[in-house]
């Protein structure tokens, strides 16, 4: 590794607590101000909010470079949370040099139904979401996810 990579690591795993729990309150937050409720459950359940959230945000309007970074990121967190729920992984830091998602927050480890070396970058997926033409289909984009995470 370079010594930028890592000083980028080393800052990414130092900020992951913060980054964590910036990730739990701004998940619940995004979800209350859709008007789902109660918005809480989504870190138990949020497998069973995709269609509201979906509702929700399939046609939203994203006017500024700042509407589009803050819908990418609350999106980036239900994203990631549906995964880590639905199949038992967790929110972690990539440390592997090689891999294209080096020094990112990331969802993997698996425990049910994927190989526990895979791992998604979930504010990549959100990015294509949000970027995508309206109306926008989250459910079919989990669906594509999960499909690529069985294959690897």
């Amino acid at each position: 590794m370079t010594s930028d990579q890592v000083e980028l690591l080393r800052k990414r795993k130092d900020d992951f607590d913060s980054f964590y729990k910036s990730l739990l309150s701004g998940l619940v937050e995004f979800v209350g101000l859709l008007g789902i409720s109660p918005a809480h459950e989504v870190l138990k359940k949020a497998e069973q909010f995709i269609s509201l959230v979906e509702r929700a945000t399939q046609g939203m309007a994203v006017e500024s470079q700042e509407d589009r970074a803050w819908l990418i990121t609350r999106a980036g967190y239900f994203i990631g949370e549906v995964f880590v729920q639905r199949f038992a992984g967790c929110w972690f830091v990539d440390e592997l040099p090689e891999t294209k998602y080096f020094a990112r927050y990331v969802v993997g480890k698996f425990g049910v139904g994927i190989k526990s070396n895979a791992m998604i970058d979930p504010f990549e997926i959100a990015t294509a979401y949000v970027d995508g033409a309206l109306p926008r289909n989250l459910g079919g984009l989990f669906g594509e996810v999960e499909a690529a995470l069985r294959r690897v």
